[in-house]
């Protein structure tokens, strides 16, 4: 924690200082390991904020991109985290979020299970008798018992799940009975989850985090997933949605003051291979040219991509820049749109459509050295849950017997 009395030395009140580091940061002074010393953590000549977000609440967000790298610079970062996996093998537990609550940064719903809350595309005509819907992605088969909604816009029929598989003709979710009526695939027809599972997954995650003793406002989508229905719903329960790029035009979007429409922000995925040094330092240029806010995310396991050096390259291209890094809700209270606006989403069966051609053109996501899919969150991608959003079986692997041994096998017991 902070040292107190170091503020009259630097110009700070002890009782500034008296809480957490964040007091220490907010004032312009930058952190190393308990000791503070002068710098320029906060913006000098700019109102414009960069936020970084990690996404599932591995240990490594604190034992990597914390320790080695947010303390060092001196700012804070966000942890998005599935509630149902805290204190799991290879999951920060509860002490260790409210310690990082306690330093400054802010903890983030993931849902409860890390279910794709997006709208995926069904590929292949399905006929009433069909017992299989083939799909962009079968996410939605992870959890056996699961009720989702079949829709075509016009017409709709609620099944269960029994789980998924793939062949030749693609990925599919297989279902407990029979579908009970035909759909054409090339009328857009998409499966998403019943609005019993998508509140559940967006109100209890935040019950359940709060329950820990956090302060729980905003959301980051699990794969990136953002359907139409999860849209209109997400308000209810979030001030914003980190990465809801797909609700306003795309992903990887800077955010002016003026322009912003809660709950739906956008955001940039920074890791190695994703992103390019001149790639990061062009989307921090576009932050300061708009006085605005931009949004980063990466995930700590994956330290093949993203390691400590990069993130703290990150954090001193953003001071370079007179950037102030900031939580999200801090960047959106001092920007002055919290809760001031909100977006109203209209449902068009042109977008599903457009949704679908793209999704037949668009191949598979490659994965990531240590084997866990690669993440395609960019401007580029189809707005499905299938976008190459971290697709993590390991999350979905926790939620059953035997989720440490699998969490171990995926993650090569380092």
């Amino acid at each position: 924690m902070v040292e107190r009395g170091l503020g009259g030395a630097v110009g700070v009140s002890d009782e500034t200082l008296a809480t957490t580091r964040r007091g220490a940061l907010r004032a312009g002074l930058t952190v190393a390991g308990a000791t503070l010393v002068a710098g320029s953590a906060v913006a000098a000549d700019t109102n414009a904020k960069v936020v970084f977000t990690y996404d599932d609440g591995p240990v490594e967000d604190y034992t990597h991109t914390y320790r080695k790298a947010h303390r060092k610079e001196g700012v804070p970062g966000c942890s998005a985290v599935p509630s149902a996996y805290v204190g799991n093998d290879g999951t920060l537990d509860a002490a260790r979020l409210r310690e990082l609550e306690d330093e400054g940064w802010e903890i983030m719903s993931h849902s409860v299970h890390h279910r794709a809350l997006g709208d995926i595309a069904v590929t292949r005509d399905v006929a009433p008798d069909d017992r299989r819907l083939y799909v962009r992605t079968n996410h939605h088969g992870d959890r056996p018992g699961d009720d989702v909604v079949v829709t075509d816009g016009s017409a709709s029929t609620t099944v269960t799940v029994a789980g998924k598989g793939e062949d030749e003709r693609g990925e599919f979710v297989t279902l407990r009975s029979p579908v009970g009526r035909s759909f054409a695939a090339d009328d857009g027809v998409i499966e998403r989850y019943t609005d019993e599972i998508l509140r559940s997954a967006l109100g209890d995650s935040k019950a359940q985090l709060e329950d820990l003793g956090l302060t729980v406002t905003n959301v980051v989508m699990p794969y990136g997933g953002y359907g139409e229905r999860t849209q209109e719903l997400a308000g209810e329960y979030y001030t914003a949605v980190a990465n809801g790029g797909l609700a306003i035009g795309g992903r990887a979007q800077v955010h002016r003051p003026d322009d912003v429409t809660l709950p739906h922000l956008s955001r940039a995925m920074f890791r190695r291979g994703k992103m390019t040094k001149a790639d990061l330092g062009a989307f921090l240029d576009r932050v300061v040219d708009a006085d605005g806010l931009g949004i980063l995310g990466g995930h700590s396991w994956w330290q093949e991509r993203l390691p400590p050096e990069r993130v703290r390259m990150a954090i001193r291209m953003a001071k370079d820049r007179d950037l102030d890094v900031v939580t999200l809700r801090e960047a959106l209270d001092d920007l002055g749109v919290t809760g001031t606006k909100r977006k109203t989403t209209q449902t068009t069966r042109t977008a599903q459509t457009t949704r679908k051609t793209t999704e037949k053109t668009t191949g598979k996501t490659g994965t990531g050295t240590n084997g866990f899919p690669a993440n395609g969150e960019t401007s580029d991608d189809p707005p499905t849950s299938s976008t190459g959003q971290p697709g993590f079986g390991w999350l979905a692997a926790l939620g059953g017997v035997g989720g440490a041994a699998a969490l171990r096998r995926w993650r090569g017991d380092r």
